[in-house]
């Protein structure tokens, strides 16, 4: 039991600390808010107000407490503060051979049918068309740590002021990386994303990145305009290699680079291939499992 207490006092600790970091610059009360907010999301593995509330255990009634932190909450306008004080924290962990990966999510909620600018998403887990909002979320991978570490995310409606586009908001993103991170951190976005804003966003500011191409993008080759998956079914790869996936069955993957101009910008296609070991490399179903990528050292 002894053991417990003093682990649960030196976490307190390390969370008031971390919260005197977050909150450097804002007032005394704003402090003691983020540090309730913060524990009680810890402590009851939850974002409902009221679940935290009863993890705070105060003196005075449970209703006072959700009051309190439902006023503080709606008041609470130091967002950028905040989010300026965890980046300046977390710049320590970021190093050069730092990945950010940019992606896309949802916020299911299908019965909120009455929660503010609630709008249509594709629930990501299911495939449905349901109710909830739209996410956008940037981690960090570092060679040095084995978690990703958060670097920005965003909750959005098409309904609320200042809307535009899901473009936009993604543009929104990147910039954010922009000012606070250097050019040569590789930006990681999946197909998704493979569209011209984002190649002329990108390359254009001089930015390193990976986007992974979709099957109806064309490439300038040799002089010729040409489909990225026609081009890809005249390689056998440059390099082969044997590997056994998870579920236990060998297969053949090569890779062959190739140098391509995307408009202004100097691009390399990697192109990627996987199928069964006992398949030749002429096999359809093996010419079909292709993935190709198209990179930008900045």
């Amino acid at each position: 039991m002894k053991h417990h207490s003093i682990l649960s006092s030196n976490v307190k600790r390390k969370l008031v600390r971390f919260s005197e970091r977050m909150s450097r610059g804002l007032k005394r009360p704003v402090f003691k808010f983020v540090t309730q907010m913060l524990y009680g999301i810890l402590s009851a593995q939850s974002c409902r107000i009221s679940d935290i509330a009863r993890k705070l255990n105060e003196k005075s009634s449970l209703k006072k407490t959700i009051e309190r932190l439902s006023r503080n909450l709606c008041q609470f306008d130091d967002y950028e503060a905040l989010h300026h004080n965890y980046v300046e924290k977390i710049k320590s962990a970021i190093c050069d051979k730092t990945l950010l990966i940019v992606d896309g999510g949802d916020i299911a909620k299908p019965y909120g049918k009455k929660m503010e600018h609630i709008g249509k998403v594709r629930d990501g887990s299911t495939g449905e068309i349901t109710q909830g909002y739209p996410t956008l979320g940037i981690t960090a991978l570092t060679p040095g740590r084995k978690m990703p570490i958060c670097v920005y995310s965003r909750v959005y409606a098409a309904g609320e002021a200042g809307f535009i586009s899901e473009d936009n908001e993604t543009l929104k993103g990147l910039d954010f990386l922009s000012a606070h991170f250097k050019k040569n951190n590789i930006r990681v976005l999946d197909r998704g994303y493979d569209a011209n804003i984002y190649y002329e966003r990108l390359g254009g500011h001089g930015e390193a990145f990976v986007i992974r191409a979709k099957k109806n993008r064309d490439v300038i080759y040799k002089g010729k305009r040409m489909n990225i998956l026609a081009l890809a079914k005249r390689f056998k790869g440059k390099y082969s290699l044997r590997f056994k996936k998870k579920n236990g069955i060998n297969a053949d993957c090569w890779r062959e680079t190739l140098h391509i101009p995307y408009g202004f910008i100097p691009c390399t296609a990697v192109l990627l291939g996987y199928a069964p070991a006992q398949e030749s490399a002429g096999d359809h179903r093996y010419r079909n499992a292709i993935h190709y990528i198209l990179h930008h050292d900045g």
